[in-house]
């Protein structure tokens, strides 16, 4: 064991100055989160941030939510989306972009309308979607203000989006042409500004779509650049003046640049002003190259943040099925979750912080922790939904939950159906502290729910739509 006086070191050397500064680098604070190790110090100081940086998670009355929707539920906070979205929207705002910016909030990361009511009532911010079915769905829910990024698609999608009258970003210079010959009400392009296998116009394209929309005597509504997602500030900023100079090059009567996504979001980090992408700087920086450039002031702005604005909105809540399992091989901790309720996790090897709360839902502190995979409930090899151990506090065991954070982009919208797994449940937390259930839990035949009871022959049968 290291003696008190290392332990307070060890603790000092993770925990901020500004911290420790608030509490008079008092010994008591400190002797609070002492531990034996480094990493173990982390994790104790990741769990006093959270209180800090999830406020809304510790109000949530989360005893309510297990006992009467049960668990696996998704849990979000209408609050923190307000939140994060004010955030943006006031960067903008201070480097006098505010009348120019538009939010375009992409449904796929998260696909409840309900957690995504609040851009209904907000001036410049609408909703990106990709397919006719999202838009259906939205206008049933009262949604209004749409931009379209539908990948390659055929020309009845293209006449369909042009019906809606929302700009749509066309994806190659066939389609271009398609819009063209209807006389489509608006023109807009999708910019694949990396040559990857993204859908999008290449660079080396843009002189024959220039062209094309010579021919016909258009103009282009707007031009979107793809640039890749998860991006750090320095890399969104470099990319700013590229697309930049593509607009005066080549569409500078354009009325729009959407400057799309990618906005990055730091998931292994605790404090809040750490998780999120610096707007600020971003936005000083694009309003410098626009005036420097001379870009015209009636030009619109576009924005697709995603996971910025939606990550820490959500956790999920598990239950513990049981104390640890200790073998020769490893710990594990058996939980009612599954990887495939959130298969992002895995996929882009992203362990999300975690906690653990006891019976009465109160964040379990120990000084001793063991390190275990966190374990989902069916029999398949890689059913682990985090790709690495976590530490586990001692004391956690069959009445006790568990909570992965920032889950609220890319990860209930991803479920699979694989291993006849039935999608979690969805809570929302309103504004106002309101509980409301938004999703129902899947039950056991959701796998089946269109299994025909009979086998049906095609004879007869209409063709489909």
């Amino acid at each position: 064991m290291i003696d008190v006086e290392q332990r307070h070191q060890t603790v000092a050397n993770v925990i901020p100055q500004r911290l420790l500064s608030a509490h008079g680098g008092s010994a008591c604070f400190i002797e609070q989160l002492c531990i034996t190790c480094a990493p173990e110090a982390a994790r104790l100081w990741g769990i006093y941030m959270t209180a800090l940086a999830h406020p809304w998670l510790r109000q949530a009355d989360l005893a309510r939510i297990a006992g009467q929707v049960g668990t696996p539920a998704f849990v979000y906070s209408e609050a923190q989306f307000r939140k994060n979205l004010g955030r943006v929207r006031d960067a903008a705002a201070a480097a006098g972009l505010g009348d120019r910016v538009e939010l375009y909030i992409p449904f796929f990361p998260n696909s409840n309308p309900h957690v995504l009511a609040p851009l209904k009532e907000m001036d410049g911010v609408g909703v990106l979607v990709q397919l006719p079915s999202e838009y259906r769905l939205l206008r049933e829910f009262g949604f209004e203000k749409f931009i379209v990024s539908p990948g390659h698609v055929s020309d009845d999608e293209i006449a369909f989006w042009d019906r809606t009258g929302n700009p749509t970003f066309l994806a190659s210079l066939d389609e271009v042409a398609y819009s063209l010959r209807t006389e489509a009400p608006t023109i807009s392009v999708r910019i694949d500004s990396l040559d990857s296998g993204k859908p999008g116009i290449k660079f080396g394209e843009l002189d024959q779509l220039a062209s094309l929309l010579e021919e016909y005597d258009r103009d282009l509504e707007g031009l979107e650049v793809y640039c890749g997602s998860g991006n750090s500030l320095e890399d969104m900023v470099g990319i700013v003046e590229q697309v930049f100079s593509i607009y005066l090059k080549y569409f500078p009567t354009a009325r729009s640049i959407n400057f799309a996504g990618g906005h990055g979001f730091d998931y292994d980090a605790w404090d809040e002003s750490e998780k999120h992408f610096d707007w600020q700087e971003y936005f000083a920086r694009i309003a410098d190259s626009a005036k420097r450039m001379n870009i015209p002031q009636d030009v619109k702005l576009l924005f697709e943040p995603a996971r910025d604005v939606l990550a820490d909105t959500g956790v999920l809540l598990l239950s513990v099925e049981r104390s640890l399992i200790t073998t020769p091989v490893s710990n594990i901790l058996v939980t009612d979750g599954c990887r495939m309720l959130m298969p992002s996790a895995q996929l882009r090897d992203r362990n999300h912080n975690v906690l653990f709360l006891d019976s009465s839902m109160q964040v379990i502190r120990s000084e001793t922790t063991t390190s275990a995979a966190v374990r989902g409930r069916t029999i398949l090899r890689n059913d682990y939904i985090l790709p690495r151990e976590v530490a586990v506090p001692d004391g956690t065991g069959a009445d006790s939950h568990m909570v992965i954070l920032d889950v609220g982009a890319y990860c209930a919208t991803q479920h699979m159906e694989f291993l006849n797994v039935p999608p979690a449940a969805e809570v929302l937390v309103a504004a106002d502290g309101v509980i409301q259930l938004i999703s129902t839990p899947g039950d056991e035949r959701d796998k089946w729910r269109n299994l025909l009871t009979e086998k049906q022959s095609l004879d007869g049968l209409s063709a489909a739509a």
